[in-house]
């Protein structure tokens, strides 16, 4: 059966395992069901309900479709559903209850689809993959349209629009809620405030997300977790930016040490644990080259120690020894050669 007369360029199709078919704009999907938008007014039919979504080429429909039905019956995804919904439950720290906005590549728990558009709308599932293979992370997956969706695979976005909610979020874990704009919690999970947020911001929190799960969560300093998030995010001009002021303080010997590990509390923080790190990370990259970047990180997954893949990768006996060729280094070198990838 057929309802709607929308123009098939336009069109979404939804299809019930009764036989039903409608033909419209999909214009809201939960974990439960789904909403579309027909000449006629809006239909909601639950997911349970449902033979198959169409909103692609015909091969990855087919492909949609195929997965639908082998995995009728599954639990898998349910399972991780219902998981995040609990965990939805738990960090909402306000009686108004959440509404989702779904895409291939995330989730967002929101109060402001408008936010999420603007921010996240079309954009998730390329940045993963461009930080993905910046870090040489190969085994990473995000949600490919030739899949059924899965909740474990997608990024999950918390948007909080009232600073009354975002504070509890933040102190919860054990954070300053008047200077944290973000925060990444673990299982492709990031949280933001609304007010003062920028996209870019929450780029750089979804790369802690992305090198965490490459690193198995390996204990790394401050500077450099922030390094590698300010590495794969930044731009070559933006680069060359904060690198110039590191570069300034070796100079001037107002560097401060690597080996020396600053909280984010620290008054300094910004400046060791980004420009400093971004440094340090540029300075490995470029001196040593991606492979043996790669393969420092991989010797993280297999859980050896920072000190110790330093040492066998990098040939850094010691974070002072480190610390000494990274200063020299900087002194040295122009930073707009510096700002590049050996090949």
């Amino acid at each position: 059966m057929f309802l709607g007369g929308i123009q098939p360029v336009l069109a979404d199709e939804v299809a019930a395992s009764d036989g039903r078919r409608y033909e419209g704009i999909i214009v809201n999907q939960s974990p439960y069901d789904v909403t579309i938008r027909t000449k006629n007014g809006k239909i909601t039919l639950k997911r349970s309900d449902l033979k198959y979504i169409k909103k692609w080429s015909r091969q990855e429909n087919d492909a949609l479709k195929g997965k639908w039905e082998s995995s009728a019956g599954g639990t898998g995804d349910s399972r991780a559903r219902d998981e995040e919904l609990k965990y939805a439950d738990s960090v909402k720290y306000s009686d108004k209850p959440w509404q989702i906005y779904e895409e291939d590549a995330f989730i967002a728990f929101h109060h402001n689809e408008g936010i999420i558009r603007s921010r996240l709308k079309d954009k998730i599932g390329d940045y993963c993959k461009k930080v993905a293979d910046k870090l040489g992370y190969e085994e990473f997956k995000v949600y490919d349209k030739s899949a059924s969706p899965d909740w474990n695979l997608k990024f999950k976005f918390y948007s909080y629009g009232d600073f009354a909610s975002w504070k509890k979020a933040v102190e919860a874990i054990g954070y300053n809620p008047n200077t944290v704009m973000a925060f990444a919690s673990g299982n492709r999970r990031v949280s933001f405030y609304e007010l003062y947020n920028r996209a870019d911001v929450i780029y750089h929190e979804i790369t802690h997300n992305i090198y965490n799960e490459l690193i198995k969560n390996a204990n790394v300093p401050n500077w450099w977790a922030e390094g590698v998030a300010q590495y794969a995010l930044l731009t070559s001009g933006e680069a060359r930016e904060d690198i110039s002021k590191s570069r300034f303080r070796a100079l001037n010997n107002r560097y401060i040490s690597l080996s020396k590990s600053y909280s984010y509390a620290d008054k300094d923080s910004y400046e060791h644990n980004y420009e400093d790190g971004l440094s340090a990370v540029y300075f490995l990259v470029r001196e040593k080259g991606k492979d043996e970047f790669k393969e420092f990180n991989y010797n993280l997954r297999k859980g050896k120690s920072f000190e110790k893949s330093l040492s066998e990768v990098y040939g850094f006996d010691t974070m002072n020894a480190f610390d000494k060729a990274w200063v020299e280094y900087l002194k040295k070198i122009d930073v707009k050669e510096m700002v590049g990838e050996k090949k």
